[in-house]
């Protein structure tokens, strides 16, 4: 650990080292049987936390296995970046499966690198990645259950914006400072122009 930034030295971390492949395999998704499709193209290299996930479980004689975020990637200031990818509609249950695969995914992290959350919430962001095309309707911030249509979304997003504020959808605003230093959510196109600018390889 850095001050400033989670320097992680991905040599000193073989489970890391290990596990690296690009956004574009790790995004990919199957549907009705079909071969599997990548949800984005980008050719960034990141650590495929699944597979660390798998790996680092192996021996634990766990009686529930625990779920986990698809990527970690290396922002370019030298923090890391955990990225889930949703390709399908994020109903209800889909957002419960998302929260469930944030908090094992922050223990296994955790676990791992000997860290604190305290360092955490300092230098990790999170993205979720999601297909709008499937998504055009939203949830309402945090602790309701209320589906909203395109137009609360609009005029939520154009309020958080004349606040300053960031939108965040989907009840996962209650991990930023939490857990996470930033929390965002960016559709597929977003998310290709964001990593461009600001990822690079695990290599």
């Amino acid at each position: 650990m850095t001050k400033g930034g989670l320097m992680i030295d991905i040599k000193n971390y073989p489970i890391f080292a290990t596990n690296i492949l690009s956004l574009q395999k790790i995004s990919c998704y199957t549907n009705d049987n079909q071969p599997p499709k990548p949800m984005i193209c980008s050719k960034i290299n990141a650590v495929s936390f699944d597979k660390v996930k798998d790996e680092h479980i192996k021996g634990l004689h766990l009686s529930d296995i625990p779920k986990s975020n698809d990527a970690l990637c290396k922002d370019k200031g030298g923090s890391v970046v955990f990225v889930e990818f949703k390709n399908g509609s994020i109903d209800k249950k889909v957002q419960h499966d998302i929260r469930r695969k944030i908090y094992d995914s922050v223990l296994i992290f955790t676990d791992i690198t000997e860290s604190r959350i305290t360092e955490m919430r300092k230098n990790v962001d999170y993205i979720l990645v999601i297909n709008e095309d499937k998504n055009s309707q939203t949830i309402k911030e945090k602790n309701t259950h209320v589906q909203e249509s395109d137009s609360y979304t609009s005029l939520a997003t154009a309020v958080s914006k004349e606040a300053n504020e960031k939108l965040i959808r989907y009840g996962l605003k209650m991990f930023k400072n939490y857990c996470f230093k930033e929390v965002s959510v960016l559709s597929k196109s977003e998310f290709e122009e964001y990593a461009k600018s600001h990822l690079e390889n695990f290599c």
